[in-house]
């Protein structure tokens, strides 16, 4: 009896196999069956460990299921199969964040970076991260880093204050410089390279270092007399920083004089120090190391004056609060602001899931491109630029009372290559006149300073579009109690700029203990610009949660969620209040702001939606 022949298998062929389960792994990961798909990944790793996309990815399940000791441990094993993996560094980077290991996530961040200083999102992870890092030794591998990081268009330099100030503090000249207001501790001719950038790129808000840049302003006053002085960079970077502030210092009894016309002297780079050279009639034979300061301090306001003359006029502004509030910003421009951070665009949709504490909103919104936006009350351009980039596919008008804010706005887009905004002076209170309806309105900062706050919302509301967005900022009254003492301390004073430079100095004798003393903490109390906005305002309001939650309904706006610049605020909520609906409750976020008073650090910031 014969036997049939046995089957044969087929042969085997592991790349197939490995392709087969990298192919279920991805399929798993999409589908969210993140056990499934750590299976498949190390089936993968198992049969191929010198690949390291599966690595990689088996990191981001391993992350998903909160398996973080495991996900560490994959991206690492991706790193070291690849070492320029950027991806692999900031995914490490980020987990190491979660996971409080600060100085290995920061150098897996500066790896990222160093792999690919082009993304936006590695970027933006860096700066988020050395935000909140303070140095308390020298690190020259940080100076270097924060060095090229001051040096990009696309980084807010204010941000990186904490760790810039650490470091150069950590130097023990600078040390004993500060600890002494010595300026000659510091050899002005040969100083830190991140000394003369952090001069030049942000705005001190320090008493410390201004103490100390008060004394040396007065040093260079006395002995500059040359231009090819050795010390004319770090001269240069001081005037920058005293343009920064609105020349916000003390300026002692002796003043200089003011220059005559002429070609750029010794005498007019001192006059930079304590008071705008813009006016002054200068020849334009610059010598080629002072190029850079004659842009600055006469090109550029030049510039700005010519922009703000092209502004179109949008509304008549003949309310008398609007029009007081208009002289005050046309005299002081708010705020002073020298570069925007990088952000990758998104839609509507996908920027609310990301940055709004609280449920997305059901349905999901549609966006029509343009996606057409008002900034109303845009200051100097900052908040302008930062929508104008946030958004994918927007067309931004933005409006304001004063026209020298605006120049400058026109001129920092243009300088920063940002086309998709047009720019306009107009009065909220008459917008209603405007044949336009708009996706997303934003009024950050802005209606508090009304006479009539609700009546000019109101106006805002009509203008947006049905299922329309707006994002909203007004002053929290629990949280601006040092703000309020302050202001009742300022008003002894003058709102000119000697005036509010007496109200500076006045803050520094007070005791700790004082109320309004806490004010020397906030960014505002360093500029001209900022102290006479936050403390000596021609007009403001403030509100608690229930006056805005009857504000919502009076408009017919459904509430949808806060935003914070930090995660802290939605985890003292959620402990406070675990049901994942609440939320969006504004009666629970009104309770726990009576137990936290600084839970919104003066205002809050919230975004709603037309309901219709």
């Amino acid at each position: 009896m014969s036997s049939r022949p046995k089957k044969k298998k087929p042969p085997a062929n592991p790349a197939q196999d490995v392709t087969q389960a990298m192919q279920a792994a991805m399929h798993a990961h999409r589908n969210g069956n993140l056990k499934e798909a750590v299976n498949q990944y190390r089936r993968v790793v198992a049969a191929d460990p010198a690949a390291p996309q599966p690595q990689y990815n088996l990191g981001l399940a391993l992350k998903g299921l909160g398996k973080l000791e495991g996900a560490e441990k994959a991206f690492s094993a991706a790193i070291r199969l690849t070492p320029g993996y950027a991806r692999a560094y900031a995914a490490l980077a980020n987990l190491l964040d979660q996971r409080g290991k600060s100085a290995k996530a920061l150098t897996a961040w500066a790896d990222a970076f160093k792999a690919n200083p082009a993304e936006t999102d590695i970027l933006s992870g860096l700066v988020r991260h050395l935000s909140h890092t303070r140095f308390e030794t020298a690190n020259a591998r940080a100076e270097q880093l924060l060095l090229q990081l001051l040096s990009r268009a696309d980084v807010e330099g204010q941000r990186l204050q904490i760790p810039v100030l650490s470091l150069l503090s950590a130097r023990p000249e600078i040390k004993a410089a500060l600890a002494s207001r010595d300026p000659a501790l510091i050899d002005w001719r040969e100083p830190p390279p991140l000394l003369l950038a952090t001069l030049t790129r942000l705005i001190i808000a320090d008493p410390a270092w201004e103490a100390l840049l008060t004394a040396w302003r007065e040093e260079v006053r006395q002995t500059f007399t040359d231009l090819d002085d050795q010390r004319a960079p770090a001269v240069q970077a001081l005037a920058a920083q005293m343009l920064a502030t609105d020349y916000a210092y003390a300026q002692g009894a002796e003043k200089p004089q003011t220059p005559g016309a002429g070609r750029l002297s010794a005498k007019h780079i001192i006059y930079s120090l304590y008071a705008p050279l813009s006016d002054l009639p200068l020849e334009p034979d610059i010598p080629d190391e002072w190029d850079t300061f004659y842009r600055r301090h006469i090109l550029a306001p030049s510039e700005e004056r010519d922009a703000a003359e092209a502004i179109p006029a949008l509304t008549p502004i003949d309310d008398a609060t609007s029009q007081a509030v208009q002289a005050q910003y046309t005299a002081l421009p708010y705020p002073r602001w020298l570069s925007s951070r990088a952000i990758k665009p998104a839609p509507r949709q996908a920027v609310m899931e990301a940055a709004v504490t609280g449920l997305p909103p059901e349905p999901a919104l549609h966006d029509p491109a343009p996606l057409k936006i008002l900034v109303a009350g845009c200051g100097t351009g900052k908040h302008a630029v930062d929508v104008a980039t946030r958004f994918s596919d927007a067309g931004v008008l933005a409006i304001d009372l004063s026209r020298p804010s605006l120049g400058y706005a026109a001129c920092q887009a243009e300088r920063l290559g940002i086309a998709n905004i047009r720019f306009g002076v107009g009065d909220i209170l008459q917008l209603g006149a405007l044949d336009a309806r708009f996706d997303h309105i934003e009024a950050m900062g802005v209606l508090h300073h009304l006479a009539d706050p609700l009546g000019g919302w109101a106006v805002l509301r009509s203008l947006l579009a049905p299922r329309g967005t707006m994002r909203i900022g007004l002053y929290s009254r629990r949280g601006r109690l040092a703000i309020k003492a302050a202001q009742l301390f300022a008003k002894d004073f003058s709102t000119e700029p000697e005036g509010l430079r007496e109200f500076r100095q006045a803050i520094y004798r007070l005791p700790p203990e004082n109320p309004a003393a806490a004010v020397a903490r906030e960014l505002d109390f360093y500029t001209l610009s900022g102290a006479r906005d936050a403390f000596a305002h021609a007009q403001e309001s403030d509100f608690d949660l229930m006056q805005i939650k009857s504000m919502l309904q009076e408009l017919a706006l459904a509430f949808a969620g806060f935003e914070f610049p930090t995660a802290s605020p939605a985890e003292l909520f959620r402990n406070r209040f675990p049901e994942r609906q609440a939320l969006a409750a504004l009666d629970n976020w009104h309770l726990l702001e009576q137990e936290s008073p600084a839970l919104f650090h003066h205002m809050y910031q919230f975004w709603c939606l037309a309901d219709d």
